[in-house]
């Protein structure tokens, strides 16, 4: 397997993509590179093969094969999985991207390049953190992040024209009074809906790795800075092929569109006082779909045995993430207010009773 590494023409050194720069930059002499024009013009002759990992005693049916490359700048073993397409030489730092992962039938049509830096996402965590008053304190130091990863998580795209007929029932009440009764009536209205909805571009996670919740917790993306792909943008960056086709992810991206349509024409049936659903139904009129890479940021961190994982969207810094309760914390920040509580109330009954 052929690999594209990113090799300085000024120095030699490994170039990486600039987050602020969108452009390839070397950390060692500062030379910047348009990311387009360097990779048209570089190619590498570094290459890679399988390995059969079936005497390791760890592989199973559902693992994935496991592929071994040397690197074209130290000639290091570099092991990795089959989704992975780029990552780092252990030994020299190299920046690899494997190129068969990333082209012909597996070429994305598009990818988000990051615009925030490590750097950016440690800041984001520490605010995250400090934002939380009833976390252990040992989450607001720096060095209790286990790790920090920027990886293009692979996302298809779909876009669908969906139909809808809805049935509803609603009701409109009047009430009114006599000189001996109050009178109340309601009035009950069957209501229906049809129509179309059209949708662009519906992410779902291409990634059996990445878990489904957090990958949309971190939208939206701006679409606007979504380029046609090109393999420059992966350097100094982890990539994962995707390894859910897009047949199988239909469905949760349909069940999104589903929920969409039916709050929205829900949403027109207006001006009674109650509105019950009774049925809906969809179809698909036509659809389509794209691949993608997307930016993103994983921290992970270790407490009390427990791995706690964290997500910051590359693009425009949207962090989410579970934090752990502290009881301390909770103590300290709790009795406080509830002492000056207690004598604020302590003092007003004495005094005024």
């Amino acid at each position: 397997m052929a690999l594209q590494e990113y090799e300085c023409p000024a120095c030699g050194g490994a170039m990486e993509f600039n987050p602020h720069t969108q452009k390839l930059k070397c950390p060692y002499c500062d030379s910047e590179f348009d990311v387009k024009d360097y990779v048209a013009n570089h190619n590498s002759s570094s290459q890679g093969e399988a390995v059969d990992d079936s005497s390791s005693g760890q592989a199973n049916a559902s693992s994935e094969p496991m592929y071994i490359y040397s690197c074209g700048s130290c000639g290091g073993e570099i092991l990795a999985t089959e989704s992975l397409g780029s990552t780092k030489c252990p030994f020299c730092n190299n920046n690899i991207v494997v190129k068969e992962k990333f082209t012909g039938e597996f070429k994305p049509d598009y990818i988000i390049p990051f615009q925030k830096t490590r750097d950016d996402a440690i800041a984001t965590y520490t605010k995250y953190v400090k934002s939380k008053k009833l976390v252990p304190k040992v989450f607001l130091e720096k060095n209790h992040i286990d790790e920090i990863k920027g990886v293009y998580v692979p996302f298809w795209l779909f876009d669908a024209k969906e139909s809808f007929m809805g049935e509803y029932e609603a009701t409109k009440v009047r009430t009114w009074s006599d000189a001996t009764y109050n009178y109340r009536e309601t009035k009950y209205y069957s209501v229906f809906r049809a129509g179309t909805e059209s949708f662009e571009r519906v992410p779902a996670d291409g990634s059996r790795e990445m878990p489904d919740d957090l990958m949309e917790s971190l939208e939206p993306f701006d679409y606007n800075k979504m380029v046609p792909f090109n393999m420059g943008y992966l350097a100094g960056f982890f990539a994962n092929k995707y390894n859910v086709d897009a047949l199988e992810c239909q469905p949760h991206a349909f069940k999104r569109m589903d929920a969409t349509t039916a709050a929205d024409f829900r949403r027109t049936v207006s001006g009674y006082a109650s509105v019950r659903t009774l049925s809906e139904n969809f179809g698909t009129v036509t659809s389509s779909h794209k691949y993608a890479l997307y930016p993103v940021y994983m921290l992970s961190t270790t407490w009390n045995d427990k791995n706690f994982i964290f997500a910051m969207n590359g693009q425009n810094g949207k962090f989410v993430g579970d934090l752990p309760f502290s009881m301390t914390q909770a103590l300290k920040y709790y009795i406080p207010i509830t002492l000056v509580a207690s004598l604020i109330v302590f003092f007003f009954m004495a005094f005024v009773f």
